[in-house]
């Protein structure tokens, strides 16, 4: 593009809009009558080239001669005849306000005369040059060096009164403007001096350069982009806290400490902002347990009165409940006595429900390599068979376990399980996993199986040690090996496997009595309720018993045969793909036609009647299925903290993200849109932001309020598509997991408030391969943090290695969609509904069958918290 400094005087340049020739007063003062004179009546200017004292000025004049709107390097008017570059540029752009308020007090002196200011005054034009051409000198520059220039004498100015005789008042009605000219004389004088303003602006160089601006741009600029970018901290006006270190969540929550954050939502977030910028250079990858605090929220948590309580006792205990308070009144549903239940022999569950794994050798076991990279060792895994991590890999600092569900794991979720019940089974927690008969299994989005296929759902129990002393303790390196972990109840289910399984999030968990465990006749509590997508198309609801309640004879677990469900959802001519919950009765359900689908179920369940329950809103969202789906469970303001959430984000197969506000379902917003399939998407409730995985395999935050939307922050990459995303509702941790075979996990804090040119910080918790020559896998799970740099981490192809023409690129950094499916990880998921004592615990597994359990805690650099 050519500036205005560097274009010559053309035909085509002449016809300037005649508003903008004397914009700036000062011009007038500066050059004369002369240079007033130089317009024409039709509002066009002859441009001369005029030289400065040192010959060199080429610039163009389009209006009153030198008006410094299009010459930049015009002399001030209180100058000394400086030349270009060698005037007080300094001085003069300090100056160019204070000018301007002078000269509008000069005319609002005369008598806020608001004429034309394209018309000439007589008055004004010396009467020897009226009609004729004169030779117009740099009055500024002076001496012998300046060159004359010749201005066209202007057309006869239109007659009007002397000065003397007009009014003093402003005149308010203009005359319409003739054909061919300007109408800015119908603006008022102070928008005229912003317009002027704006032109010097937009045309003027700036001399003064600012003082350390290079060094500003190589320093950290996240102070200033990442916290205006997102919210921090939960939407709450309150807060839960830690008190002392959980042990792997073994030791209760009876040291929760409650933060009441009442006030002004602007100085609470801003204040967690300092908070985390003050104390993110001392995270590493993982976040302390100091620093685990929230809430999960949810409408039912709220029992103060919206309407009547003020903004300053928002955050008050006496208006709050914790999630192990809240009750939904569905105690006495799908609670059945042990003789009512239906029960079947191993056998029978291996023939038609468990998954039957297929390997090349015809063994019934799975054979891992495990242990440091450098010594590894087979270990051979059958059906519900789990080893601790300090058995696997004593090097590996980390509390938890391998295990075995027989096949590829496509579902998997925590059980919101209060630590106020489960104290009586020291604190005992259960994770629920379904699978897919073997990994030759490909069901497809358009076929329906029959309602008669079978499935299975397993209850698997992580215990505490068998004594409180074996707890690895905060700061020793002896890792703790007495946890144990196991298989209790298997539901043997008619529909077909569950691709994804959720629990009720909240209060759907039955009260019991120890002195009756094992008496005849009394109806065994549930954990809770459990909702499933299986293969028929439908979501299912099953009630599942609580494992200790039974009296088992043998070590294998229990196989108990739901011949119906509580309660079945299913749209004729769709399937169910994905789901996720909007409250604690409340289901959005994504479907293979595009559509988002939501339910109330809680009718439903009461009466056990599901035959006329229709969906409360059925919307158009996509062109293709609905791949997942997660619901921004953040309240709708500071003022409805017990309305319902708003915003559900889908990833469908048609690449796009998009993001839906319940309030306006029929215009559905897209975030992203990419070539391939958007497998993964996830609300993150402490950023008030939506995470997806986009084409270029990496993890991204999207930014959707304040300035700038769109934006998008890189949290961590992959080598391949993402399957699934994790993150807390109580601390920063986000973990992915992908089809590389990899878990890979990022922080919050550590990505948001790095450094300009900083690289990505991340730490991969384990990375699973496939050997197909010896149909074997292995695990490896002592690597060490890495960093990649931004341009390294979203390139396929690196450019330091694309240059090797003969060379293709490590694998460790090549990006591909071909990994084959033995390695991928399917699942993986924060346990959130236990509490804040026990958020440090993360559940994964993937096409091979090979689950993991592991407590992920983070310290402070250099031992010390700030």
């Amino acid at each position: 593009m050519v500036s205005l400094r560097e274009r010559k005087a053309r035909a085509s340049y002449s016809n300037v809009a005649d508003g903008l020739a004397n914009l700036s007063s000062e011009e007038d003062e500066q050059a004369g009558p002369s240079s007033r004179a130089s317009v024409n009546s039709g509002g066009q200017a002859e441009s001369g080239d005029d030289d400065d004292e040192d010959g060199k000025n080429d610039d163009t004049s389009f209006s009153s001669g030198q008006s410094s709107e299009f010459q930049p390097d015009s002399p001030n008017k209180k100058g000394k005849g400086k030349g270009k570059g060698k005037g007080k540029g300094k001085e003069d752009e300090s100056n160019v306000g204070s000018d301007e308020d002078e000269d509008m007090d000069e005319d609002e002196d005369e008598g806020e005369d608001e004429e034309d200011l394209r018309e000439i005054d007589e008055d004004d034009i010396d009467p020897s040059i009226r009609g004729t051409p004169t030779v117009k000198t740099n009055s500024k520059a002076g001496g012998a060096g300046s060159k004359p220039k010749l201005t066209r004498p202007s057309a006869p100015a239109k007659s009007r009164p002397p000065i003397t005789d007009r009014p003093s008042m402003t005149i308010t009605a203009q005359p319409q403007p003739i054909h061919g000219q300007s109408e800015i004389s119908l603006l008022s004088l102070q928008h005229r001096a912003l317009i002027q303003a704006s032109s010097v602006a937009l045309t003027k160089p700036s001399n003064v350069i600012n003082k350390g601006y290079e060094d500003k741009r190589e320093r950290d600029q996240s102070r200033a982009n990442a916290p205006t970018l997102f919210p921090s901290g939960h939407p709450v006006p309150f807060h839960t806290k830690l008190k002392l270190n959980p042990n792997h969540g073994w030791s209760g929550q009876n040291e929760i400490e409650w933060i009441d954050e009442s006030g002004l939502n602007v100085n609470r977030v801003e204040e967690r902002r300092q908070s985390d910028w003050q104390k993110h250079q001392s995270f590493t990858f993982a976040s302390p347990w100091q620093e685990w605090k929230g809430e999960n929220w949810y409408p039912e948590l709220f029992i103060g009165s919206s309407d009547e309580l003020a903004e300053k006792d928002a955050g008050k205990r006496e208006n709050w409940l914790l999630k192990d308070e809240v009750r939904l009144g569905l105690d006495d549903i799908g609670r059945w006595t042990e003789e009512e239940l239906h029960f079947v022999n191993e056998i029978e569950a291996e023939e038609s429900y468990l998954p039957t794994p297929l390997y090349q050798n015809g063994e019934s076991h799975i054979t891992c390599h495990m242990g440091p990279h450098d010594q590894q060792t087979p270990q051979t895994f059958s059906i519900f068979q789990s080893k601790p991590l300090a058995e696997t890999n004593p090097i590996v600092p980390r509390e938890g376990h391998t295990f075995f569900a027989g096949g590829p794991i496509w579902g998997m979720d925590w059980c919101p399980y209060p630590d106020s019940k489960s104290k009586d089974f020291e604190y005992e927690q259960y994770l629920a996993v379904s699978t897919l008969p073997h990994l030759d299994t490909k069901p497809h989005m358009a076929e329906k199986w029959p309602k008669t296929s079978k499935g299975s759902i397993q209850i698997w129990a992580l215990s505490p040690p068998a004594s409180h002393e074996d707890i690895q303790m905060e700061g020793t390196s002896t890792p703790s090996s007495s946890s144990r972990m196991s298989c209790e109840i298997v539901l043997c289910v008619n529909g077909g496997p569950a691709m994804e399984i959720k629990w009720m999030p909240v209060g759907t968990w039955d009260d019991h009595e120890i002195a009756t465990l094992g008496q005849k006749d009394t109806k065994i509590p549930k954990l809770g309720v459990l909702a499933a997508v299986q293969l028929d198309g439908s979501i299912s609801f099953y009630s599942v018993p609580h494992p200790r309640f039974f009296q088992p004879e043998t070590d294998s677990p229990i196989y108990v045969k739901m011949e119906e469900p509580l309660l079945r959802l299913e749209i004729p001519d769709a399937m169910a793909m994905c789901f996720d919950w909007i409250t604690g009765t409340r289901i959005a359900v994504g479907l293979s036609n595009g559509h988002l689908a939501i339910w109330d179920i809680y009718e439903a369940l009461r009466s056990g009647n599901s035959q006329d329950i229709l969906p409360s809103l059925y919307a158009s969202v996509a062109v293709s299925a609905i791949r997942s789906i997660s619901v921004g469970r953040v309240p709708p303001s500071d003022k409805q903290l017990d309305g319902d959430p708003l915003y559900v984000l889908m990833g469908s197969y048609d690449g796009t993200t998009t993001l839906l506000d319940l309030r306006d379902p029929q215009f559905p917003m897209e975030l992203n849109r990419a070539r391939i399939p958007c497998m993964a998407v996830k609300w993150i409730s402490q950023m008030a932001s939506p995470a997806i995985c986009d084409i270029d395999y990496i993890i991204q935050v999207i930014k959707l309020r304040g300035s700038n939307p769109g934006r998008s922050h890189v949290l961590s990459s992959h080598r391949g598509q993402a399957w699934d995303i994790a993150t807390s509702d109580y601390h920063t941790m986000l973990v992915s997991a992908g089809s590389d075979g990899a878990l890979i996990l990022a922080n919050f804090n550590t990505g948001f408030y790095r450094k300009r040119k900083a690289p990505l910080a991340m730490q991969r918790l384990y990375e699973i391969d496939y050997s197909e020559v010896r149909d074997e896998y292995r695990i490896i799970d002592d690597v060490l943090p890495e960093n990649q740099t931004l341009e390294a981490a979203t390139s396929r192809r690196p450019p330091t290695i694309a240059k090797r023409a003969t060379n293709d690129p490590p694998s460790h950094l090549l990006k591909t969609a071909a990994w084959r499916p033995e390695v991928g990880i399917h699942k993986v998921t924060w346990n959130d509904g236990c509490g804040l004592t026990k958020a440090g615990w993360l559940a994964s597994g993937g096409a091979s069958g090979l689950g993991r359990v592991e407590w992920i805690e983070g310290r402070w650099k250099f031992n010390r918290a700030p």
